[in-house]
């Protein structure tokens, strides 16, 4: 059986390339448990690709299932990339996933070549497909559970699998097939071989910008894995020469004592050369946790902070105040860990059906807030970047509603970067937007600068803060 698993090839576009796709990854590793290696003959194909060069690819592999990987911002690219294989290797089974199909699987149908479309978590999924067409006959597609395909013309769904309740139960990301040198992974980092790690799914929470379609495609919205099974990864990597991880999460505190358990295992490694970064909420952060990160060498935390107006959080679902993101920095800055703060500008939510927005004002108050939090050295970085509505979120919908998309929401997903605005907002001109978008990017480049830490593989990032600051519409 051979099978290429692929992302959309990313060179010359934005579709962002700084790690090796996670998902598919898993996905490899558990095709990998299932079959023997007389059984299965398996390529990752990553995004450091133009499209030529992946049809290439697969047309020399020629795989018999070829499965693709995307969010919304890559639909348009995989859907183009899609048309070029099935044109380039008709043999071969197009199978799409990841956040967009699993979002609006319909819509892949529409615009795409594609023969079946996984939805949701798909390691036990894709593995009984892969089996199904591997075997003697017409594969009996309805017998997976998970996902949608085609049948004389008609979509047939065969409903959402359960999800994997025991995390642990899963086989680690095939990590042999990725070379780290090939990633730059994050922007801020302290060596230079990086990589993510994913220590748990999903988020209790249900924040009205996020779009998490894969992971709250049904309950439970949250699953951890056990620290001692993080652990064994870690130690995989390490030996792989990764010298710094991003334990990728929504929020590594969503628990402290599960946090603290962690700390407490990646301490007795005992890898003083190794570093970390995760994310965290701002209401869940004590002393303890802080020191804690500290001792296991995670030099930099990324908080969700969002907006420094009260009224704005609350509408949007954060359930975190202005107070305990204060409290939160500052207990971080005494520990001696650095924080990066996600900052967004005007956001947009419903009230008892009226739609609500953030004013010009409060973004300001956004701004100066976070100026004071440099000023005193409890913030060192922040991102800047537009709201945007985006397929599984609520905002999305919201934007339909109320038609705030400036253009066809395909078209602005496409386009989007995170200088784009996206929506259009009563009362509050473009003109207006980008004033304060640029003030932002100047702000958040000043904290680079005076705290260091960037890597020179993302030097483009520079560029397109300036294209950013000179773009007049």
């Amino acid at each position: 059986m051979r099978v290429l698993l692929a992302d959309p090839p990313a060179k010359g576009t934005r579709i962002d390339d700084s790690y090796a796709n996670l998902g598919v990854l898993y996905l490899a590793g558990s095709l990998q448990s299932a079959f023997g290696p007389e059984e299965l003959t398996l390529r990752y194909l990553g995004p450091k690709h133009d499209l030529a060069s992946h049809v290439e690819a697969v047309r020399e592999f020629r795989p018999q299932v070829y499965g693709i990987s995307f969010t919304s911002k890559a639909a348009q690219r995989s859907y183009q990339t899609m048309a070029a294989v099935r044109e380039a290797y008709p043999e071969a089974w197009i199978v799409a996933g990841g956040p967009h199909p699993t979002a609006l699987p319909d819509h892949v149908f529409e615009e795409s070549p594609a023969d079946v479309v996984g939805l949701a978590e798909c390691e036990l999924t894709f593995t009984e497909l892969v089996k199904a067409i591997a075997g003697a006959g017409r594969p009996d597609l309805e017998s997976v559970r998970g996902i949608h395909f085609r049948r004389n013309g008609q979509v047939v769904c065969t409903g959402l699998r359960p999800f994997v309740e025991n995390l642990d139960d899963l086989p680690f990301p095939a990590w042999e097939l990725v070379d780290f040198r090939e990633y730059p992974g994050m922007h801020l980092k302290r060596q230079p071989i990086e990589s993510s790690l994913l220590i748990s799914r999903g988020c209790p929470f249900h924040c009205e910008f996020c779009s998490q379609p894969i992971w709250k495609a049904q309950k439970p919205w949250l699953r951890s894995r056990s620290a001692e099974n993080i652990c064994e990864e870690i130690e995989l990597l390490y030996g792989r020469g990764v010298r710094e991880i991003y334990l990728s999460s929504d929020e590594l505190n969503f628990s402290r004592r599960w946090a603290l358990e962690l700390c407490e295992g990646i301490k007795r490694l005992g890898h003083r050369d190794l570093f970390f970064q995760c994310n965290m909420r701002a209401d869940k952060v004590s002393a303890e946790l802080a020191a804690a990160l500290a001792e296991i060498n995670c030099w930099l935390v990324h908080l969700g902070i969002e907006s420094a107006n009260d009224r704005v959080l609350k509408g949007i679902g954060k359930k975190v105040t202005v107070a305990q993101a204060e409290e939160a920095v500052r207990l971080f800055s005494a520990a001696g860990v650095k924080v990066f703060a996600f900052m967004m500008l005007y956001q947009a939510w419903e009230e008892d059906g009226r739609l609500q927005f953030e004013t010009t004002e409060e973004v300001e108050n956004s701004v100066q807030w976070i100026k004071r939090m440099f000023k005193r050295r409890h913030v060192h970085y922040m991102s800047w970047q537009f709201c945007t509505p985006m397929p599984g979120a609520r905002l999305h919908d919201v934007a339909l509603r109320h038609n705030l998309y400036r253009g066809e929401p395909q078209a602005v997903w496409a386009s989007f970067d995170e200088h784009s605005t996206c929506m259009n907002l009563p009362g509050i001109s473009q003109k207006t937007m980008r004033r304060k978008l640029k003030k932002g990017i100047l702000v958040k480049d000043w904290f680079m600068i005076r705290s260091g830490g960037i890597s020179w593989r993302h030097a483009w990032r520079a560029w397109e803060n300036v294209a950013a600051l000179c773009r007049r519409s």
